[in-house]
């Protein structure tokens, strides 16, 4: 079965933003701040790579400090624009979607709080 790479980069987005934030006692803010610098590429290539990271790591925001989420407006933004494009979900199984839905859709609900 081909895969799209999308549980991959969500597991090391995860994996990373949990690391840091273990790691350097970071603030939830902090560690996506860091993550965001470490997955620059991916963040900035305007594609499904770029709502990956966005939605996994928002929505970590979200869920551990969503008053922090006012700091990440722009990225905010870029979410929601990218989550309207339908080559951002284009060559995802039906679960992968549906999982990233489901975080795209918290974040959105969080930010409008």
């Amino acid at each position: 079965m081909k895969t799209s790479g999308y549980y991959e980069l969500r597991c090391a987005v995860v994996e990373m933003f949990y690391e840091v934030l273990q790691a350097d006692k970071s603030a939830v803010g902090q560690a996506a701040g860091r993550c965001l610098v470490e997955f620059r590429g991916e963040a900035r290539s305007g594609g499904r790579e770029a709502l990956v990271v966005l939605s996994v790591l928002l929505a970590r925001v979200a869920r551990h400090d969503p008053s922090a989420l006012k700091r990440f407006e722009p990225e905010v933004g870029a979410l929601r624009a990218l989550s309207r494009k339908s080559s951002s979900w284009g060559n995802l199984t039906s679960s992968e979607k549906e999982r990233m839905q489901e975080d795209v859709r918290y974040v959105l609900e969080k930010a409008a709080t």
